[in-house]
């Protein structure tokens, strides 16, 4: 009989998070890096409060370059009012990210885990034990095991 392979099986357990506060900038530069398409975020307390991706952050671009964002002159927000333009703050991966966080325990079948992708159209799981972050699993984690 065949092994039913699970989220725990083929999850990334050694994954890379980032802060509420990492700006776009760092965003771009740590994805290009480490080769890869999207992160948790995680508040200054260590709780998950949602996903970044690159295509968070492109759709930003989008809006920037065609003036849908709120300043489309950068990538900065607008200052408190009575304060200096200078002290306009970088987008930051709060401004960028999913709040709501789909996410599967670990024993989850990589059939279930298909089907939650499809269903979310979304290239990411995350994935708790315990109701604590556990790892990831990726569209490219599935395909690594077809």
């Amino acid at each position: 009989m065949e092994k039913i392979l699970r989220a725990r099986d083929i999850m990334i357990k050694d994954f890379i998070t980032v802060s509420e506060d990492t700006d776009v900038w760092e965003l771009a530069r740590l994805f290009t890096v480490k080769r890869i398409t999207g992160a948790p975020v995680i508040s200054g307390e260590g709780a998950l409060v949602g996903v970044v991706s690159q295509t968070d952050i492109i759709r930003h671009l989008k809006d920037v370059a065609s003036g849908a964002a709120d300043d489309a002159a950068d990538f900065y927000k607008e200052p408190e009012p009575d304060r200096p333009i200078w002290a306009a703050q970088p987008v930051t991966a709060r401004d960028l990210m999913s709040p709501s966080v789909i996410s599967a325990p670990e024993q989850t079948t990589i059939h279930e885990l298909g089907s939650i992708m499809l269903q979310h159209k979304i290239h990411r799981i995350i994935i708790t034990s315990g109701g604590r972050l556990a790892g990831i699993v990726t569209t490219m984690d599935m395909l690594k095991v077809l």
